[in-house]
């Protein structure tokens, strides 16, 4: 078995996650205009760090939360760090655990995986599906890169995925950000075909449909995709329309990707940024040597950017 993630990766210092993790907690306060959010629950993948919980907890007061935790033999690490008496902490594989949750009250759902995608990994999804009452949100996060040789690549996708690789795909076709782009594709047509057998023989007033609402891509050393949308019925779609996902920039429904671009400033130009922002334009601070290319980068995610470095004296 390989080591566990947390131990190779301090999860308090990736920027690129923390922002994607603000973004979403920002997505999903928007659920409160169409069902109180302190009555959801959300699921996850705490590690030892607990980082989306703690964001979750205190950002939207949601008050019922459960981790998974694979890494049993951790488990006192895990309860140790447990962040709040509200997290339950459930231990196994996450094929074993999400089948014996109580699936009646709604929940965002985030299967944050650092591995590459698999089947394993889509079956977890086409179980969530089948079983998230409506006005639930499911997002998957995935680790987008694989071996660095060409022909490696691509019989690692195609073991990983088996039945689920594209039929057209070739070696040529997993370079860049290519395979960020399938698994995109590939989760969306899980989702829809698990969507599809349960909506088999009911009326039409309790079948659900799937909106996605976020496709993000970034990169903290490692290539990462994160995809996942809201599951509706007929009646709470009305209602759900009052959240206007919409407005925010990064809300993406379809192949196009929403890529977190990190700026390489420092404290102290970030300080000197922020005091230009919010404006109508990029601000420009060539005057003390920002590129404009940083300052960019910056304008579009300084309001999520993580404040975690040392305070110079």
């Amino acid at each position: 078995m390989s080591s566990a993630s947390y131990d190779a990766i301090d999860y308090n210092l990736r920027p690129a996650k923390a922002i994607e993790r603000k973004m979403l907690a920002e997505l999903f306060r928007r659920l409160d205009r169409a069902a109180a959010l302190k009555h959801y629950r959300y699921v996850g993948f705490g590690s030892p760090y607990f980082a989306d919980f703690v964001l979750f907890h205190r950002a939207l007061d949601i008050q019922s939360m459960v981790s998974i935790e694979r890494e049993v033999d951790d488990r006192p690490r895990f309860e140790f760090n447990r962040p709040f008496g509200a997290v339950e902490l459930m231990f196994g594989e996450s094929a074993e655990v999400l089948p014996q949750l109580d699936w009646e009250q709604r929940s965002i759902v985030w299967l944050d995986y650092d591995d590459p995608l698999d089947t394993a990994m889509l079956n977890d999804i086409a179980l969530c599906v089948d079983r998230l009452p409506s006005g639930s949100v499911l997002i998957v996060s995935a680790r987008a890169q694989l071996d660095a040789d060409p022909e490696t690549r691509f019989a690692e996708f195609k073991e990983n995925l088996e039945a689920f690789v594209p039929p057209e795909l070739t070696v040529d076709d997993l370079g860049g950000w290519d395979i960020a782009r399938h698994y995109r594709q590939i989760i969306d047509e899980r989702i829809n075909g698990a969507i599809r057998d349960r909506n088999i023989g009911r009326s039409d007033s309790v079948q659900v449909a799937y909106s996605q609402l976020v496709n993000f891509e970034y990169a903290d050393g490692v290539k990462m995709m994160t995809v996942g949308g809201v599951i509706l019925n007929q009646s709470d779609a009305s209602h759900f329309r009052s959240c206007n996902f919409e407005e925010f920039e990064f809300f993406k429904p379809d192949a196009y990707a929403y890529r977190i671009k990190l700026p390489r400033l420092t404290p102290k130009e970030v300080r000197h940024l922020d005091a230009l922002l919010p404006s109508g334009t990029p601000p420009d601070a060539t005057d003390v040597g920002i590129p404009l290319t940083q300052s960019n980068k910056y304008a579009a995610v300084y309001r999520y950017f993580p404040k975690y470095v040392d305070v110079e004296g």
